[in-house]
């Protein structure tokens, strides 16, 4: 999935300890909150999939 962040891989992914998470900010001129998932894997690959997928799934947009 080309999810135009070649320039950072690893957007929103950070690991803690031996497993990966994810945090996002979804735009809402409403509110501001930090959105935090345990991705529950310790394989940088399996992260980047999950990651994307709830993006996709939850239709998420984002400021820029």
């Amino acid at each position: 999935m080309n999810n135009g962040w070649t320039h950072n891989p690893n957007r929103y992914l950070w690991q803690n300890g031996k497993g990966w998470w994810m945090r996002v900010q979804p735009y809402n001129p409403q509110r501001t909150e930090r959105l935090t998932f345990n991705l529950k894997t310790r394989d940088l690959e399996e992260a980047r999939r999950k990651r994307d997928e709830m993006i996709a799934v939850n239709q998420w947009r984002f400021s820029r």
